[in-house]
């Protein structure tokens, strides 16, 4: 019993000490303090300082509280690690702040003993180290740019055609990249730090160098030449270069860098330019059309000898822009925009004009402009010949005078084929609307004793009325040029099957005949004329079906596009007697039978329509077939009009 109490008595003891011991380093240091029970799973007492939040009383979550979620497994081993070799715990690793936000900390705590070394406590400090990680982030960042400065540099240096080097203020290689090494056929060893008539430039060619380097040192301005100089493998080449000075904080010339481009092959290509351009110029003199050049910038430095014979001009009048003056004052211009806009885009420019003689009078010119474009597409030169187009002006003008007689006959035709369309549309609307009158009459003055069957007949001649009178109305405005644009519009294929079939209902019926399709979509187009075409084609399909056979029409569509516009390609196949594949341009003809009459009726105009109304909508049809295996018509039109 007395040694219990004293064993309480010992522990009260150490807890107080302990508890003296960490309120003394709490008032001894800034950093944030904690204590740990010896296996670290219950932290006693931290003392935050506003950078952690206070713990007033033991807590076991503290890992998961404090500890940023991707170190909390490096924290654990490292006290793991601490404990079994009863050493000092430190550790710089991630931590969660008040505000939920992360910091980094240098935390560090040593093992307090018993009187047997057994730990009994931990005391740790806590330091903040997020401004020092921020400062060591942004310096590993700009290394690591540097690196990668420094790593392009010498990518670049090392993979360019062109000598890059570096001179010191004694005319002395402190660098020299790949490109010139080649040149010289040396090491870096055998060349850096050498003078340039150690490397075999000829005395005068080292001084000139020398002189330069000079004057860049004095000027501090680039100086740039060009010179011969001969190269190891390549033999003598030309090249351009430019010294430039480096200069230093203050702004003194600490170095001399410089630039050399082979330019050899420039210099042959630029004199066989030369040469070109003189045979060019010969052979403009001996042509009858009026030449001419222009640079890139659209400025005309080149007329041949026919434009001056004919405009009477001077080579200071007509260069640059002075050739617009020779140009009739009403083309002036439209002609100057077209170049401008060429000019612009690189495109040739074609364009008729009148061009005033050296007598004053002015002729019909046609003018071709084409761009000159090397292998990457820029432009170098303009070159275009006007041709004199005076005598075709004048067959053109006396050709339109005889369009405009002949136009003016085939209106009053016209004009008159529309007075006959007005009246045969009367005429074929009488008889409709006296069908719709007397229906109207019968269904007013008998409806309610007529049976529900004849009722819906009644109905159906509604209907068909109705698209009677639509359809006479929509033909009589195709029929007309000015209301063209009013018969286009959507059209819904669907629909208009829909209005067929209820149309030859009773022939479909009497045939057995089924008619398959799926939704079909949209185009433009006149929604009569796509009704009159279907309409013929499934009439015609179920008129010459098979005998004792039940007709099967299918109708399927697909989407194209081959030109600019889509296409819509609709197909319709049948299993009726079918023809011979001979006669698949025939049919579309107006009154082409391949049956006689006794056999099937018809007048030999319906294929003929329906070829009529697709060309109307600028598209194709076909056929194929086979002598009692059926047809196919193909019926291709573009989905937009415009």
């Amino acid at each position: 019993m007395n040694k219990t109490v004293q064993d309480m008595d010992n522990s009260i003891q150490l807890m107080e000490d302990s508890e003296r011991r960490f309120r003394a380093l709490v008032n001894a240091t800034s950093d944030v303090i904690y204590r740990m029970n010896p296996d670290w799973t219950i932290m006693h007492e931290l003392d935050g300082r506003g950078f952690l939040s206070d713990s007033g009383q033991p807590i076991s979550d503290w890992l998961i509280r404090y500890i940023h979620p991707e170190d909390q497994h490096l924290i654990q081993s490292a006290i793991d690690n601490a404990i079994c070799h009863k050493k000092v715990f430190q550790l710089e690793h991630r931590i969660v702040r008040p505000d939920g936000t992360s910091g980094w900390t240098l935390t560090r705590a040593a093992p307090v003993f018993n009187d047997q070394g057994e730990i009994i406590e931990w005391f740790g400090t806590v330091s903040d180290i997020t401004t020092r990680k921020e400062v060591e982030e942004e310096l590993r960042l700009t290394r690591e740019e540097l690196m990668a400065s420094k790593r392009l540099h010498e990518a670049i240096a090392g993979s360019t055609p062109d000598l890059i080097y570096v001179f010191d203020l004694d005319y002395r290689f402190i660098y020299a990249n790949k490109a010139l090494l080649d040149m010289w056929g040396k090491t870096w060893e055998e060349s850096m730090g050498k003078y340039l008539i150690e490397l075999g430039y000829e005395p005068w060619h080292a001084e000139m160098h020398e002189r330069e380097i000079d004057e860049v040192k004095a000027t501090k301005r680039p100086v740039r030449g060009e010179v011969s100089f001969p190269h190891a493998i390549l033999g003598r080449r030309i090249y351009d270069y430019i010294f430039a000075p480096v200069l230093d904080e203050q702004g003194e010339v600490k170095a001399v860098a410089g630039t050399t481009r082979d330019i050899s092959d420039l210099k042959l290509a630029e004199d066989a330019l030369k040469q070109s351009e003189d045979k060019f110029r010969s052979l403009t003199q001996s042509l009858p059309q009026l030449i001419w050049t222009a640079r890139s910038d659209g400025f005309c430095d080149f007329f041949n000898l026919q434009w001056y014979e004919y405009t009477g001009s001077s080579a200071l009048d007509s260069a640059g822009d002075g050739w617009t003056k020779y140009i009739h004052p009403s083309h002036v211009k439209p002609v100057f925009e077209k170049w401008q806009e060429a000019i612009q885009t690189g495109q040739s420019v074609k364009i008729e004009f009148q061009l005033r003689a050296r007598d004053g009078s002015f002729n019909w010119f046609y003018v071709v402009g084409n761009p000159i474009k090397d292998e990457s597409g820029t432009i170098h030169k303009w070159v275009g010949a006007l041709t004199n187009i005076e005598e075709r002006k004048l067959v053109e003008e006396n050709l339109e005078q005889l369009v405009k007689e002949r136009t003016h006959e085939l209106q009053r035709s016209n004009d008159d084929l529309l007075q006959f369309a007005h009246v045969a549309s009367h005429d074929l609307k009488e008889p409709v609307r006296k069908v719709k009158i007397f229906t109207n009459r019968l269904e007013k003055e008998f409806g309610q004793q007529i049976p529900e069957t004849a009722s819906m007949y009644l109905n159906k001649i509604y209907g068909a009325t109705d698209r009677m009178n639509n359809m006479i109305e929509g033909v009589l405005n195709y029929s007309t040029v000015t209301n063209l644009e009013q018969a286009y519009s959507e059209v819904n294929l669907n629909e208009i099957l829909l209005n067929i079939e209820t149309d030859l209902e009773v022939l479909i019926q009497q045939k057995g005949a089924s008619i398959r399709y799926s939704a079909f979509p949209g185009f433009e187009g006149a929604p009569v004329l796509i009704y009159q075409l279907f309409y013929n084609l499934i009439n015609n399909s179920l008129k010459f079906a098979q005998k004792e056979v039940s007709p099967e029409i299918i109708i399927s569509s697909r989407l194209y596009q081959e030109t600019e516009k889509p296409q819509l390609e609709i197909t319709l196949t049948d299993n009726g007697i079918g023809f011979s594949q001979q006669h698949a341009d025939r049919i579309f003809n107006t009154f082409t039978r391949l049956n006689t009459r006794d056999q099937y009726e018809g007048t030999g105009l319906g294929l003929a329509l329906c070829k009529k109304i697709v060309e109307r909508h600028n598209g194709i049809i076909s056929a194929s077939g086979e002598e009692g295996k059926g047809s196919s018509f193909i019926v291709t039109i573009p989905t937009k009009r415009f």
